[in-house]
């Protein structure tokens, strides 16, 4: 598909069909019906591209230099510059957007981690005590 140029399409036709797609967006609920719909709707470089933004975002949240983050994801100093831009929009709402659901993802990759990595003599008061008596 071809580029749009803006302004070819009036103020009112763009803020309808921009309305109708995230209508769409907003009325998936499962995990899996969110991936379906983007993967038949990007191609693999709109969705990689969109991807390697958020990474960009979790860098800058977690204080990475311009240097490091293009160092490590090979961008441009303008990408990263466009979506601290982004993260700062808005009173830095998206910037709360994306730092709470890095919060909540942590806790998930935690609680996970210690169910799947800790024996059952990790998970429980009385079994840490038979562990630590046992010299496990």
């Amino acid at each position: 598909m071809s580029k749009v140029k803006i302004y070819s399409i009036s103020k009112k036709e763009r803020m309808r069909q921009v309305g109708d797609f995230f209508d769409i967006v907003s009325g998936l609920r499962l995990k899996q019906e969110i991936i379906d719909f983007f993967i038949g709707l990007l191609t693999p470089s709109e969705s990689l591209m969109l991807a390697r933004r958020v990474q960009i975002a979790k860098k800058l949240i977690d204080d990475k230099s311009y240097e490091e983050i293009r160092k490590e994801l090979k961008v441009s100093y303008q990408s990263i510059s466009g979506v601290e831009k982004w993260l700062n929009a808005r009173e830095g709402a998206y910037r709360k957007i994306l730092t709470s659901w890095l919060e909540k993802d942590k806790r998930k990759k935690k609680k996970t981690n210690s169910h799947e990595s800790g024996s059952l003599l990790d998970r429980y008061p009385q079994h840490r005590f038979l562990k630590e008596l046992l010299g496990l």
